[in-house]
């Protein structure tokens, strides 16, 4: 793929959505309405949120799995399960547990147990992945591999690498330590640094931002941030929008999405808002 023919075309998009944005007043698109309040278990020291209405909350091997639709709870431990860095769910019936310690791909039903042994991303001559996310594409994850910058979509049924991009940290100027979502507009790369880029399915660069937040989440066409205690939803189209009746966040709250459901969390609780629109 060519980036350097790509990316001058794209930053000028940039440029004139940009400059359109900034002169006309947005608006919110979305409406939040306010659902529950969540108490996290005791001795939780991670939390985690899927794209199908599941909390997953850590502690030590143990994981608690409860469902935001129907509220039920299925617990599990197991020894392989140590520094769970990442879990995601696939599809209503697998979860992928990720440990960058051990490098390792385990997964899981829908009850927390066990299905098939762990992939050792080592054999695949990954040593380095920090980072993994869930593909919108059947039977596939996205992966980062620090070595050389690389980012990969792996297809864990067949157990290959299907694509992969190197020099990522070269070709986009990629800074800081960089994290992964993906949903049905884009593939997307948060860096701690502030960059907010999206990939298309061919890992081309489709647009660029520098952002400031703490933490962050894509939704739709753009995303939902926090910066400077308040909380905003930003697209490239129209702007940078305050989202009104949330109550004065932390820098160390963070953000969580599943379905149309934002979910913030504050210390020991989870605080769930509808994303509703206008």
């Amino acid at each position: 793929m060519n980036f350097a023919q790509f990316l001058p075309i794209n930053l000028l998009w940039i440029g004139l959505t940009l400059g359109k944005a900034l002169a006309q007043p947005t608006s919110s698109e979305f409406k939040l309405v306010y659902q529950n309040t969540i108490q996290l278990p005791e001795n939780t020291e991670r939390t985690f949120v899927d794209y199908g209405n599941n909390l997953y909350f850590v502690a030590k091997d143990q994981v608690v799995r409860r469902s935001l639709a129907l509220g039920f709870a299925n617990v599990q431990s197991q020894k392989i399960w140590q520094n769970i860095d990442q879990i995601l769910a696939i599809n209503s019936m697998k979860t992928v547990v990720f440990s960058q310690a051990q490098q390792q791909l385990c997964f899981t039903d829908n009850t927390l147990s066990n299905q098939g042994p762990c992939i050792d991303l080592q054999e695949y001559d990954l040593n380095n992945v920090t980072v993994v996310a869930a593909s919108k594409r059947p039977d596939m994850l996205w992966l980062y591999d620090e070595l050389n910058s690389t980012l990969l979509l792996f297809n864990f049924v067949q157990r290959q690498i299907i694509q992969s991009v190197s020099n990522l940290r070269g070709i986009l100027n990629l800074r800081g330590e960089p994290d992964l979502m993906e949903n049905t507009s884009a593939l997307w790369i948060f860096t701690n640094s502030g960059q907010v880029i999206r990939m298309d399915d061919y890992l081309n660069a489709i647009s660029q931002q520098e952002l400031v937040f703490s933490s962050i989440v894509p939704y739709r066409n753009g995303c939902f941030l926090i910066r400077d205690h308040h909380l905003y939803y930003e697209t490239l189209l129209t702007g940078e929008t305050l989202m009104e009746g949330i109550s004065t966040l932390n820098s160390d709250n963070k953000l969580h999405i599943s379905g149309n459901q934002l979910i913030i969390e504050k210390g020991k609780a989870l605080e769930v808002f509808i994303i509703q629109e206008k």
